[in-house]
């Protein structure tokens, strides 16, 4: 299924456990442009949570989360 959602990069983080997913998006959210979005992948359901709560700590907006079979996606904005 695809993303209906634009993004300007995607990020995948599949078989990494929190925190390296948190950490990984904080570094490439890092390198993009002010208001990019951006697309996590992820197979840790403990991500979605956590990826919320570094987006409101860190002025990023969390725009959605969707599951799909064992992955997990999420898009943010950078701010």
């Amino acid at each position: 299924m695809l993303n209906p959602e634009r993004f300007d990069d995607r990020l995948d983080c599949s078989g990494h456990l929190c925190p390296v997913p948190i950490l990984m998006t904080e570094e490439k959210i890092a390198e993009l442009k002010k208001e990019a979005v951006l697309e996590v992948v992820f197979t840790d359901p403990g991500a979605e949570p956590d990826l919320r709560a570094w987006c409101k700590a860190a002025g990023h907006e969390f725009l959605s989360s969707r599951r799909e079979k064992f992955k997990y996606y999420a898009t943010l904005r950078k701010h």
